[in-house]
């Protein structure tokens, strides 16, 4: 999230972009000439759609970046000298600000990956507080809306929302989905080993069968945390019964 805000912002956009058609005009002098004023005005318009683009990102991110500034503040009476953070006397103050910093990013950028990160951050303080109604509309409003990353994130949050109330079926469609399509933000391995867990009950062999090959891959850490799954499996599963002796010949 944080590449999000840290966009290298310049306050001379439009002096560039108005400076590159002057060099362009400057150096095109005969097509101006008999094209008129009509090309002219093109390359102005388009200049002007380049800096009003680049504008409404600058102005996304930085009220982001505002938002985050309040999530990354401390809890203290004042700032310490020296420390450029935010400060607020107790952690509900400092959520209630950060609430309303995250809305009014949500409702300024609606549709953008800004807003998104935005529904994201609120399902996540939602959560915190125990207001999993809420958090789970603005995880699903951040899957909507958010590029395939920030929305993965949106997902995952949503099927351990699903597990937990009880609606295996929808969290069981997410994970498969991560797993034949991982993005940044959510592995294949780590979509596998949670699916594995879920279905471990209802499906302990396909389970096992997820994890085996994951027990033997060369990530150590994923390894060992799938071997670990996989014993638990095998230990609470019961012996599958031994292939029925085919029929005596007569």
């Amino acid at each position: 999230m944080d590449k999000v805000t840290r966009h290298d912002l310049k306050s001379d956009r439009f002096v560039e972009e108005v400076g590159h058609t002057v060099e362009y005009v400057s150096s095109h002098k005969d097509r101006v000439a008999k094209y008129g004023g009509i090309v002219l005005a093109a390359i102005l318009l388009i200049a002007g759609g380049w800096y009003w683009r680049g504008k409404q990102a600058e102005t996304r991110a930085l009220d982001l970046g505002a938002a985050m500034k309040i999530r990354d503040a401390t809890i203290a009476p004042m700032a310490n000298p020296g420390d450029t953070r935010l400060a607020f006397p107790t952690m509900q103050e400092k959520n209630n600000a950060l609430r309303k910093a995250l809305v009014d990013v949500a409702a300024r950028h609606s549709g953008s990956n800004e807003a998104a990160v935005a529904h994201y951050l609120l399902g996540v303080l939602d959560s915190d507080e125990n207001k999993m109604a809420d958090a789970e509309k603005n995880f699903q409003k951040a899957a909507d809306s958010g590029d395939s990353e920030y929305a993965s994130l949106a997902k995952w949050s949503l099927q351990q929302i699903y597990t937990f109330s009880g609606r295996e079926k929808q969290a069981e469609d997410i994970l498969r989905g991560f797993v034949s399509k991982p993005t940044t933000m959510v592995s294949s391995e780590q979509a596998t080993i949670t699916l594995a867990q879920l279905i471990s009950k209802k499906n302990p062999q396909e389970a096992m069968k997820m994890l085996e090959p994951l027990s033997k891959g060369s990530r150590q850490a994923v390894a060992r945390y799938a071997s670990s799954l996989l014993g638990q499996i095998m230990a609470s599963s019961p012996t599958p019964a031994p292939p029925a002796p085919p029929p005596a010949k007569k």
